[in-house]
């Protein structure tokens, strides 16, 4: 059979099976609010088009305030559209109720894959949440993967802002992305070019060895210690692993807290917490706050590129627990106030490695460190090289042998 005859017959049975329904595209579907023009729209509430969706398709909203909770549970795209020189869809509902898997969230993504929220504004603060439990968010994961694209985030404070104190999880979260018990995944999420503020705890938490995801590009603003609560940027924990690059965050200095009540109310950049092995910390600008990336419990994680400054009461890069393979690389500045009191373990070092709670072995290469009270506090089984320090009054101090600090004066006083 000629080889042109052989493709027209492929050709003949695609369409054969494209008829039969075998094969499938997704479709658009517009939503539009009442008294909104929007044209061609065939809905005009957004968890009507989910209702009637089916997998693959696209649900685009127009320019309006859609008072919604919303429930995927398939694969799907939420997208906001821009019309008549207005580009802003709201998601906020009046009320939010706790769903069947025990949780409240503006839009909760569960049991699937390949959903994509893009462009919407998601507003939580109508909540009525005041304690740890049910969990917060914005948009929550559950046993599920996807993408926020663009997005922006905000109103998860719970209603009774310090009736969660709980230093992990808490309540709270812009996105969360976490699972099941037993569940295996592997889940895929990935958060990018997006808004996040007024959250509770975290505005990105990602929690369980299952997960993976990727934290690029987004522009996180909190309060700090001034919300009566622990509060961090974006905080891995239980074995998830991943990337969190080129991220924009600022949260809040202690102000007229003072440093021994600041620290039980800290803020904090990018957290990981007994992460997975070999996350990516990288390209991100972190200031004001308390300790701008904080490890308590990793493997091979690579810290580079990052700038952090304006950091008070504890120090730019923490690192405690079992952390081993550590490699820093980055610009710190303005680190300080500081304690001298060896028991705090060198508050006020742009890195600091703290002894005794099993991290070891860590390689803190080429950073760059400007204005602080100590440049690196270390242990001497980690690896020193090529480190440039700067208006800096103690270089390194190694907290292995260190009973009492320099004193925060200059030489000669």
């Amino acid at each position: 059979m000629p080889t042109y005859q052989k493709a027209m017959k492929w050709i003949a049975i695609a369409g054969m099976f494209l008829g039969a329904g075998t094969l499938s595209w997704g479709k658009n579907l517009i939503v539009g609010a009442p008294n909104t023009p929007c044209p061609n729209a065939g809905y005009t509430t957004i968890s009507s088009a989910i209702a009637a969706a089916h997998a693959g398709d696209v649900i685009e909203i127009c320019p309006a305030l859609y008072a919604e909770q919303l429930t995927i549970a398939m694969p799907l795209t939420l997208k906001g559209l821009q019309e008549n020189g207005v580009g802003r869809v709201l998601i906020q509902p009046t009320t939010l109720t706790t769903n069947s898997e025990g949780f409240v969230a503006v839009i909760s993504v569960i049991g699937t894959s390949n959903v994509t929220i893009s462009n919407l504004a998601i507003d939580a603060s109508n909540n009525t949440v005041t304690a740890c439990t049910p969990a917060l968010a914005g948009i929550h994961f559950y046993n599920a993967s996807g993408t926020v694209d663009s997005d922006a985030i905000s109103g998860t404070e719970l209603s009774t802002q310090t009736d969660c104190t709980a230093l992990f999880p808490g309540s709270g979260f812009g996105v969360q992305a976490d699972q099941a018990t037993g569940a295996t995944g592997p889940f895929h999420v990935t958060v990018q070019n997006s808004s996040m503020h007024d959250f509770g705890r975290d505005a990105v938490l990602v929690n369980g060895a299952a997960e993976v995801a990727n934290v690029n590009n987004n522009f996180i603003t909190g309060v700090g210690p001034s919300s009566g609560v622990n509060q961090f940027g974006v905080f891995l924990a239980n074995g998830a692993t991943g990337e969190v690059v080129g991220n924009n965050i600022t949260q809040g200095n202690c102000g007229s807290i003072s440093t021994n009540n600041c620290i039980p109310l800290r803020s904090e950049g990018v957290v990981l917490r007994a992460a997975g092995n070999g996350v990516l910390i990288a390209n991100n600008i972190i200031n004001n706050v308390q300790a701008g990336i904080f490890v308590n419990g990793a493997t091979y994680p690579q810290v580079i590129g990052n700038t952090i400054t304006s950091v008070d009461a504890l120090n730019g890069i923490h690192m405690q627990g079992s952390v081993s393979g550590f490699y820093a690389a980055n610009r710190l500045t303005h680190v300080g106030p500081i304690s001298i009191v060896s028991s705090d373990n060198g508050t006020g070092c742009a890195i600091n490695d703290i002894p005794g709670t099993g991290s070891s072995g860590n390689n803190l290469l080429g950073n760059w460190v400007n204005d602080a009270y100590c440049g690196i506090g270390y242990v001497s089984t980690d690896l020193l090289e090529a480190n440039t320090f700067l208006n800096v009054l103690a270089l390194t101090l190694n907290n292995d042998v260190l009973t009492v600090y320099p004193p925060p004066t200059e030489p000669g006083q």
